[in-house]
């Protein structure tokens, strides 16, 4: 059992992002997509410069997190396209 004083202390990690919101321009996607996949692309090459295991398994967790975000981005704008 956990400690009542290091309840506040624990945090609920997100899972998956919030879709984008529903009155995000189509170009503003594509400008959000784009700077997701250059930190996605930056963060991997953090992760393969990486030697401590903590760590590239923080920049692995990142990677999941920015792929998550950026799928999200990217179904966004299909579904814009879609509609066009």
């Amino acid at each position: 059992m956990v400690a009542s004083e290091n309840i506040s202390e624990m945090t609920m990690k997100k899972l998956v992002p919030d879709p984008p919101v529903t009155d995000l321009t189509y170009q503003a996607a594509k400008s959000q997509a784009t700077q997701v996949m250059d930190i996605l692309s930056n963060t991997i090459l953090q992760y393969l410069d990486a030697e401590a295991p903590d760590l590239r398994s923080t920049f692995l967790e990142n990677m999941s997190t920015q792929t998550a975000l950026l799928h999200a981005l990217l179904a966004h704008i299909k579904a814009q396209e879609a509609q066009a």
